[in-house]
């Protein structure tokens, strides 16, 4: 199986782990499975992601670098995220004291939450973009990711499981689309060997 099939997977296996999180939250918050559901979910959507920076960088090069860092970079604070929800549920600490304790180091956490946090969204929607502005998507799907990279934060901040699992369904058939669609479609290697 060549490696442009496993991106496929991830860009899809990747997206169903994150969306699985909202089912394991507790009054809002992440908990121990959800938060280690939605880290664990970032290895195989990162590998994916990196995929779509294979197909993207042949016909818009400095974009898909930067857009690549930015990946990376959002995918650290979703890691973050998660792990933080993760340890607040096995040592017992509730939302208050976990914001208290994070008052104590502000730059570590503006840098992790502030700034990390919202990349990965960001990258998000600017995949989107880029694969509507390429055609290397079919357009629904790349709107359909644009809808979800809108969505994503917007359903993190009201905390609520049922609008976080919308949100989630609607990137993961987003994603669902843009694996298939490249799954179908020859890959570089293929084309430079023809």
């Amino acid at each position: 199986m060549r490696v442009s099939r496993l991106n496929d997977l991830g860009l899809v296996i990747g997206p169903a782990l994150f969306a699985l999180s909202p089912a394991f939250w507790k009054d809002g918050h992440y908990g121990a499975v959800g938060g280690m559901l939605i880290a664990v979910s970032t290895v195989p959507w990162v590998f994916g992601l990196i995929g779509q920076y294979d197909r993207v960088r042949s016909r818009l090069p400095l974009a898909a670098g930067l857009w690549l860092l930015l990946v990376l970079i959002g995918m650290f604070g979703t890691v973050a995220f998660g792990l933080q929800g993760f340890f607040e549920d096995v040592f017992g600490v509730d939302d208050a004291s976990a914001l208290a304790a994070f008052d104590g180091y502000p730059a570590a956490g503006t840098v992790m939450f502030l700034l990390a946090g919202p990349t990965f969204p960001l990258a998000l929607l600017l995949l989107g973009m880029m694969l509507w502005h390429t055609r290397l998507s079919p357009r629904a799907c790349s709107g359909l990711l644009v809808i979800a990279a809108i969505a994503f934060p917007i359903a993190r901040v009201s905390r609520v499981p049922t609008i976080a699992l919308t949100a989630d369904l609607v990137m993961l058939a987003a994603f669902c689309g843009i694996a298939w669609f490249s799954w179908s479609q020859p890959s570089m290697t293929e084309h430079r060997a023809t």
